[in-house]
């Protein structure tokens, strides 16, 4: 069987991805209520390499009174890269951290929170870390803010008293690893080959390819990570409902019919050209 000389391109970015995630940092997404709030907060953890995310489920009395609640198929599509963990009750939540000995720091605006400020970085990070983003409405519930070991804040300085989950998750796990670089990496090898596992059947599902790829999926040969994530190429996809809109603005249509005249003149020019 004739075997690529390099595992595919799809291998070797997951293998990238893997190296960097980190297991030290667990977020904590407590009762979110909105589909698309949940689906960006998970996007963000994935893109920062966190690969641990549990979920407290929004209970039935809040969903009731929240219409965009969050439903499983957003959980479904973000699980293929994100091992997520779902809890019924906040208190089932804090007893999984207690067993598992994670130090838990809870976001929160309250004059009891500490800042997570540039020049006030801890000594070091807890061996294992929980950090906690609350609701979109009321943050972070009591019973979670007094189960915490630490509350803490990003300093804001504007009007703005607060922040969307998402972009609030982002700076604060940001913060976080740009103190401590060094937790990016530390998944050991057994978490790797079982997120290998998880990963491959979805980047690799053509019988063809999976049996050229045979020798890097069942590890008899290493695959050698990419050197930079970065693309070469993006192919630009823009929806038929954003083009419609995009072609009815005037300058647009101003735009596009230079264009067409320009390329009616090339062509007639090129036919003069013939004819003489």
């Amino acid at each position: 069987m004739d075997t690529l000389i390099e595992a595919p391109e799809r291998l070797r970015r997951a293998e990238t991805v893997l190296r960097h995630r980190t297991s030290r940092i667990i977020l904590v997404l407590e009762q979110c209520m909105d589909s698309h709030n949940h689906q960006a907060v998970l996007r963000t953890a994935e893109a920062l390499g966190i690969q641990h995310v549990w979920l407290i489920t929004a209970n039935d009395k809040q969903l009731k009174t929240h219409k965009k609640s969050s439903g499983k198929k957003i959980t479904k599509n973000c699980a293929v890269w994100l091992t997520i963990r779902e809890f019924p009750t906040i208190a089932a939540c804090l007893e999984a951290l207690r067993v598992s000995e994670t130090t838990v720091w809870a976001t929160d605006l309250s004059p009891q929170a500490e800042p997570l400020a540039m020049d006030d970085k801890p000594s070091e990070l807890p061996a294992r870390l929980a950090l906690v983003i609350g609701r979109e409405t009321d943050g972070v519930s009591a019973e979670m803010l007094q189960a915490a070991h630490r509350r803490v804040y990003l300093p804001l300085f504007g009007f703005s008293e607060s922040l969307n989950l998402s972009v609030a998750t982002a700076l604060v796990l940001q913060r976080l690893l740009d103190w401590f670089p060094q937790v990016r990496g530390d998944l050991d090898e057994h978490e790797k080959q079982q997120i290998r596992k998880q990963w491959h059947p979805q980047l690799v599902s053509n019988p063809t390819q999976v049996l050229q790829a045979e020798p890097w999926i069942s590890g008899r040969v290493p695959i050698r990570p990419l050197d930079d994530l970065r693309r070469k190429t993006y192919d630009v996809w823009i929806p038929k409902s954003v083009r419609r809109r995009e072609q009815d603005m005037p300058e647009v249509k101003e735009r596009l019919g230079k264009r067409k005249r320009q390329a009616d003149n090339k062509e007639l020019t090129t036919k003069c050209s013939k004819a003489e």
